[in-house]
């Protein structure tokens, strides 16, 4: 008798959790998209996208945009948000983490402390730095049926794709914020009002990529341009990456026919760091490209002798500017190169006697790019 009484207890018990579950479920508020600002009283104001299921009397999610303010991240987000909102508060959805860039420049670490221990928030939310007040793309209109977390993370994932920006989540940024020897990089983002107010909508447009010095952005940054080329120097091409040059200089305005774009289908790089007698850090970094001609508007006809002069004058542009970049990674104090790392683990004795942050401004990087064109198209 005993054990049957004890089986129809375990029975309602899982039903009666079930229930509850399901109810939960139901009720959850998922959170889509966060950004990070600050006010005048250095509080941070949290925005979020909260999307609520559809019941059976709607087919679309109930979307909105809810906003808090509070001391930390989880005061503002996690309490205040929470509170504002029917229903348990779902961060598992999270698919963005945008930052203004005033409160970027503050410790990020210590910003995102409560993502970091929180083990229902996904690690792999994109984040980026927004120039101006981050909640603005929060706010921007859905794009068809999609919520502005979902816009934004396709925007991110696009120019990844394209080599335009490195790959920066919540989980990637995190070591990056402890590493001695190495500084990160994250996407910038701003927002674009539309041009025609009836039939263009505002939008988000990648910026590049900003520069940070140990775990705060410095306010420097590179453009998409100096970006693709900066993750080409640092070993980190994506499926496709265009490179598009004026190969020519002419007077009056610029056309078409002036420029070349090229297909990167290959990239190689050697780096050596090396410590002169004299006690100088000297970094010697050789590109190596392979491409494909995907424009020359000017030549339907592209010959040996074109290929050289253009191997030769795409070689000596990229050089130029990779060497600008390199002077911008030092006047910024970022070294994401890791070129520390590299003194950490060929170069330990010295490593410790150096003073990393006076310097890294100071060491002799020799920087050259070689252009190698393997095809020009079907055209002959």
């Amino acid at each position: 008798m005993n054990r049957l009484a004890l089986f129809w207890l375990i029975v309602v018990l899982l039903l009666v959790s079930g229930c509850s579950y399901h109810s939960d479920l139901k009720n959850l508020q998922l959170i889509y998209a966060t950004s990070l600002d600050t006010n005048e009283k250095n509080e941070i104001v949290t925005t979020v996208t909260i999307q609520s299921p559809g019941g059976k009397e709607r087919t679309v999610p109930i979307h909105e945009v809810l906003t808090a303010t509070g001391p930390t991240l989880q005061e503002s987000l996690y309490k205040k948000i929470g509170l504002q909102i029917a229903g348990p508060i779902g961060t598992s959805k999270n698919q963005v983490m945008l930052i203004c860039d005033k409160l970027a420049k503050s410790d990020i670490l210590n910003l995102l402390d409560a993502t970091f221990r929180n083990s229902n928030d996904p690690m792999l939310a994109k984040v980026a730095i927004v120039h101006g007040e981050a909640a603005d793309l929060i706010r921007l209109d859905r794009i068809g049926s999609a919520t502005s977390g979902e816009y934004l993370r396709k925007i991110i994932k696009s120019a990844q794709y394209e080599t335009v920006i490195p790959f920066v989540t919540v989980h990637s940024i995190y070591p990056l914020l402890h590493d001695r020897g190495k500084d990160g990089v994250i996407p910038i983002l701003r927002r674009e009002n539309a041009r025609d107010g009836e039939t263009d909508k505002d939008k988000a447009v990648i910026e590049g990529v900003g520069l940070l010095s140990k775990r705060k952005y410095t306010g420097y940054s590179l453009t998409p341009e100096q970006s693709s080329l900066f993750l080409l120097m640092n070993g980190k091409k994506a499926e496709v990456c265009i490179v598009t040059r004026k190969v020519e200089e002419t007077k009056g305005k610029s056309d078409v026919s002036q420029h070349v774009s090229l297909n990167i289908i290959q990239s190689s790089r050697s780096k050596k760091v090396a410590v002169s007698s004299s006690g100088q850090v000297q970094v010697q970094l050789h590109l190596k490209l392979k491409a494909i001609i995907t424009e020359h508007a000017k030549n339907n006809r592209i010959d040996k002798q074109l290929i050289e002069q253009l191997n030769k004058r795409f070689s000596e542009l990229l050089t130029q500017e990779a060497q600008g970049i390199c002077k911008q990674l030092q006047k910024a104090h970022s070294d994401a190169l890791g070129i520390g790392r590299d003194m950490i683990a060929f170069h330990p004795k010295e490593w410790k006697e150096l003073d990393w942050d006076q310097t890294y401004p100071e060491v002799d990087f020799k920087v050259s790019v070689s252009m190698d064109i393997v095809s020009h198209g079907i055209i002959n």
